[in-house]
């Protein structure tokens, strides 16, 4: 890092360099408490040593711990500068109570962001007013407003305010009840505090009427950045008024950054085939929509410095078009600085500048370090410039090859790279006319693949194919381990899929551009060009759509946690070592040590990087291994029921997978309204149940089994099959009428997942263990009612230990298991019904005499479960009694003799 004349000390990449020790500054001051002032002084010291000793190599380790104090110190007085009147602290603290009625005030950060069913409005408060106590605040709230206005709303006279008339700068009081609380309280479950902290939000609310909004008066804005937004609202009308829902849908999530008229099946689309970024504007979005800025530019004028000024206006232009999130406004810094590098000609600035983007982004919000979308937009920025650039530069010089005076003799490389470079690069009509050009004359002998067959317009679609490939497989390499860390997924199909995606959305996305501005002139210049996007929008999603079809495409895999993510950091030394390879190697140097093939370097790095990839992928080792315990987990899924049961020998049973009972809207909301419109969320099977299962390690599920068709207990059952390896489906009844119960038969027909049908008197051996069926009684028709009153009841049997798990069965059903004659004895009892009051008879209580029960319900019910008389029923009895809901996941074990039970919470 100091630059001297000596080879010896001489750095090519020092500020690369140096963001890497800022960034572990910032590692130590997470994981180990160092003080604010000692990290200063150690910073101020090792600078003024470094600056008296800067001739000797001592200076290099003294500049290092400088920048990793300055590291620290600046994460540490990031955390330090909060300040003690933001909402989050206040909530926090409990000042005040999360869900309380509050009055807010504040000023816009935007337009209102419209939705299919309302908008939304980001505010940043100043003040709040709690029980006739007014106080001065600050941090954003994230408000919904619903569009529908009650019917004896709109005819009061005293409407305050209409939200039509709401714009960036207008100052808005707004009378609600902001929330931020936890919920679904599981390991591996992001909380909705850390959620709302990455987003950058304090707390959100759902306004009931818009009688509550009431403008107070439009502040002072910056006029252009207004004017952005106006543009922006006109873009999503325009493309809602004249596109099909699925198109309009992509161009507004893709263009505009706004996903809330994106569909659930045409997102799921994007995310198996691995190109859900394209629809994100995140980083890699950013990278994307710059390069093929770049691409164009260049076809145009050889003039780098043109090619970098327009390309870095329109990006910015667009950063602020699109709301100039952080993710946003960071991707764009990092593209301009990078394409500073590639501006100014030199090779070697491109991973000093990624380094110096590092700094400068880490500099100014050094938390970031630990932020998936900060991660991802580094990685995948740095994976093209250290990576895949160096790479494709080296083959288009190999390919182009002519003498020069620095490279007077042909490329030192395998002949058949060299024969493949050349059908991709080599022009001999350009030859042709250079050699007239030179004093000299010499005669080049090329041999390309399939010779005059590849040229012209052919050559150029190869060179783009092979390029876009190699970039996309560079990628998504160097991505894997967060991709599965963060998304638990594995896309192979997206090495294709981005080229195919990325070719087509660029095509709909200029064709909706321009149908959208030709539409304030002629609806009839207009009609051609969004015909041409839908047929685009088609198209793109059709080979998505086929590869979808076929498991390998895109599978899901659990990632390594505690300490096993070591694996992840390991992961990374190889991709180093070939990214400095890649970008040592000199293709025309005679010398072997100076070949990127040579075996001694390469095929060590390359062997431990594909056995890397094989245990992140294979995870052999990520599984908890059987300790001859009986487990069984009570997920906090809200208002609904899941557990996972995992035997002593290694099976697992996940009886019921929670869900959400209004999972799709009125049809009316929709474009069409002969079909709903189902919002692309994140169901609870995906965001919770899955998440935990992976959290253990978990590939593969042996066993399914749904207690009831009701979608607080079947529906994430759904996601769950989609998600992992299943061995069987057990259900009491199969009510192929019932919506919820038919969405997850067709993911278990189209998984190949056997289904049996359990009733009173089956018993199921796991083992040791024995799971007894109680309930529902055998009938002929499997297809009959599958309610409350019909629930599969299982006792669980493990040497003196029993547990008894009672889905949602009311009085009726209870009184049917204890005038049955077998026993409901148990040591735990996961409570019917969430605790209602058409459940848990005292008779029922007595019967199974149980010490502890588990009541499986959410923090706040919308039916009141549980119900208060239930609870004191059971504690009456002398029952310890448990929810989910304040305890987070409840995870009992037994060896068959004692009995343990943690809680998420204390």
């Amino acid at each position: 890092m100091t630059e001297t004349i000596n080879s010896k000390t001489f750095n090519r990449y020092p500020m690369l360099g140096l963001g890497v020790c800022f960034a572990v500054g910032i590692l130590a001051a997470k994981f180990a408490f160092v003080d604010l002032h000692l990290s200063l002084a150690v910073c101020g010291v090792s600078a003024v040593l470094a600056l008296l000793f800067r001739k000797a190599d001592l200076a290099t380790v003294l500049i290092s711990i400088s920048f990793a104090a300055a590291g620290a110190a600046s994460f540490q007085a990031e955390a330090a500068s909060v300040r003690f009147d933001r909402l989050k602290v206040l909530y926090d603290n409990g000042s005040i109570k999360s869900g309380s009625p509050v009055e807010i005030e504040g000023v816009l950060l935007g337009r209102p962001e419209p939705l299919i069913d309302g908008e939304f409005l980001m505010l940043r408060t100043e003040s709040l007013r709690s029980k006739d106590n007014e106080q001065k605040v600050s941090g954003n709230v994230r408000l919904f407003v619903p569009a529908k206005v009650e019917p004896s709303e709109s005819q009061i006279s005293d409407l305050k305010s209409e939200i039509s008339d709401l714009k960036y700068g207008s100052r808005v009081r707004i009378a609600c009840n902001l929330t931020r609380e936890d919920e679904f309280l599981n390991p591996g479950v992001l909380t909705k505090r850390e959620i709302l902290d990455r987003l950058g939000v304090d707390a959100t609310s759902s306004v009931k009427s818009q009688l509550l909004i009431e403008h107070i008066a439009d502040e002072s804005v910056f006029l252009p950045l207004a004017w952005v937004y106006d543009q922006r609202a006109s873009l999503i009308d325009d493309f809602r008024n004249n596109l099909s829902r699925p198109a309009a849908g992509v161009m507004i999530a893709s263009l505009l950054g706004d996903k809330y008229f994106l569909d659930k099946d045409t997102a799921d689309l994007f995310r198996e085939g691995g190109t859900f970024h394209i629809l994100v504007i995140s980083g890699l979005h950013i990278t994307f929509i710059g390069g093929l800025l770049l691409l164009f530019l260049r076809q145009l004028t050889r003039n780098r410095w043109l090619q970098f000024s327009v390309t870095v206006g329109v990006l910015w232009a667009y950063t602020l078009a699109v709301g100039a999130d952080v993710p946003v406004v960071r991707a764009s810094i990092m593209f301009t600085i990078v394409l500073f590098s590639y501006a100014i000609y030199r090779r070697g600035t491109l991973l000093n500048s990624l380094g110096a983007c590092s700094l400068m982004l880490l500099l100014w919000r050094p938390s970031d370090l630990f932020n998936p979308s900060f991660q991802l937009t580094f990685v995948s920025v740095a994976a093209i410039v250290a990576l895949a650039y160096p790479l494709v530069d080296s083959f288009q010089r190999i390919g182009r090859w002519t003498p020069t005076a620095s490279a007077p003799f042909p490329p030192n490389v395998p002949n058949w790279l060299m024969h493949f470079c050349e059908m991709l690069y080599w022009r001999q009509e350009v030859w042709a006319v250079e050699s007239k050009r030179q004093v000299w004359s010499a005669n080049l002998f090329k041999s390309p693949y399939l010779g005059s067959r590849v040229k012209n317009g052919m050559q150029k679609t190869a060179r783009y194919i092979f390029e876009g490939i190699v970039i996309s497989l560079i990628v998504q390499i160097c991505m894997l381990p967060l991709s599965i860390v963060y998304f638990h997924r594995v896309s192979v199909g997206s090495v294709l899929l981005n080229l195919w995606v990325g070719f087509f959305i660029a095509i709909e996305s200029f064709s909706a551009v321009i149908g959208a501005v030709f539409s304030h002139f002629s609806s009839l210049l207009a009609a051609p060009f969004f015909a041409l996007a839908d047929v685009s929008n088609w198209l793109m999603l059709s080979l998505p759509r086929v590869l979808s079809g076929f498991n390998w495409s895109s599978f899901r895999l659990p990632a390594y946690v505690g300490s096993g993510r070591a694996i992840y950091f390991l992961y990374f030394v190889p991709v180093i070592l070939l990214a400095l390879a890649a970008n040592r190697w000199k293709p025309f140097d005679l010398k072997a040590s100076s070949n990127l093939v040579n075996r001694r370097f390469l095929l060590p790095a390359s062997a431990a990087l594909i056995l890397l990839i094989s245990i992140v992928v294979f995870h052999p080792l990520s599984a908890p291994r059987p300790d001859g315990r009986l487990h069984i987990d009570f997920l906090d899924v809200g208002q609904g029921d899941s557990a996972l049961i995992t035997f002593p020998d290694g099976q697992t049973l996940l009886v019921d997978g929670g869900g959400r009972p209004k999972y799709k809207q009125d049809s009316k909301n929709g474009n069409d309204e002969n079909e709903p419109f189902i919002p692309d969320t994140r169901g609870i099977g995906e965001a919770v149940v899955s998440e935990v299962l992976w959290a253990k390690g978990y590939s593969r599920i042996d066993h399914i089994l749904a207690t009831h068709a009701d979608a607080d207990h079947m529906q994430g059952l759904s996601d769950v099959a989609k998600n992992f390896s299943v061995g069987s489906a057990l259900f009491g009844r199969m009510p192929m009428d019932n919506q919820d119960f038919a969405a997850v038969a067709e993911v278990l027909r189209r998984r190949g997942i056997p289904t049996e049908i359990v009733a009173r008197g089956d018993v199921l051996k796991f083992g040791d263990v024995t799971v007894e069926v109680l309930y529902p009684l055998p009938v002929a028709d499997p297809n009959s009612v599958s309610d409350n009153n019909h629930c599969v009841v299982l006792r669980i049997i493990y040497g003196n230990r029993a547990f008894l798990m009672t889905g949602d069965i009311e009085r009726a059903a209870e009184a049917e298991l204890i005038s049955g004659g077998g026993t409901l004895k148990a040591d735990l009892i996961k409570v019917p019904h969430h605790g209602s009051r058409t459940s848990s008879t005292q008779e029922f209580i007595e019967a199974v005499n149980a010490k502890y029960a588990i009541i499986s319900v959410g923090r706040t019910s919308p039916f009141g479960h549980p119900h208060k008389d239930v609870v004191d029923r059971w504690k009456a009895a002398g029952v310890n009694v448990m929810t989910t809901g304040t305890r987070g996941m409840i995870s009992l074990s037994t060896d068959g003799r004692d009995l343990q039970i943690k809680t998420f919470l204390p």
